[in-house]
């Protein structure tokens, strides 16, 4: 009798390493690593999406130039290339960012991962400004 050996899926192992930093002391450092792992794999599907993008228009502005013209033809033939090239690199990165975004879901016993806008505004660290200020114009 045979055992069946299964392989261990990307969840798996990114949360492996996570769990890595056992004891109650490391929940926050546990929650930063997967919080961390989400920005990151988004920022990378966001990046390889605005390559493809200017690739896309590039594409259209080489076809407005006119189509059977051989440079025109070489340059959109190179375009398309690297484009097709691009697809399962974005596919490999939405799968890993799902993964991140599963792992995130475990860690953090059931919040769903969203993207937050960065901070517009400047910070008063603890609010000593203003009062040092009432205080010195006093």
């Amino acid at each position: 009798m045979t055992k069946k050996i299964t392989s261990p899926t990307l969840v798996d192992m990114k949360l492996a390493v996570i769990e890595f930093h056992k004891g109650d002391d490391n929940e926050y450092l546990r929650k930063s690593i997967a919080t961390d792992a989400c920005y990151t794999s988004f920022n990378s599907m966001e990046w390889k999406s605005e390559q493809m993008s200017k690739i896309r228009n590039k594409l259209r502005d080489l076809t407005e130039e006119g189509e059977g013209k051989e440079v025109v033809d070489i340059n959109v033939g190179k375009n398309i290339s690297l484009y097709r090239k691009m697809e399962p690199e974005l596919a490999e990165l939405q799968e890993r960012h799902k993964a991140d975004c599963d792992v995130y879901t475990i860690v953090t016993q059931g919040e769903v991962w969203s993207r937050r806008p960065k901070r517009t505004y400047t910070s008063d660290g603890l609010g000593d400004h203003a009062e040092l200020q009432r205080i010195l114009n006093a």
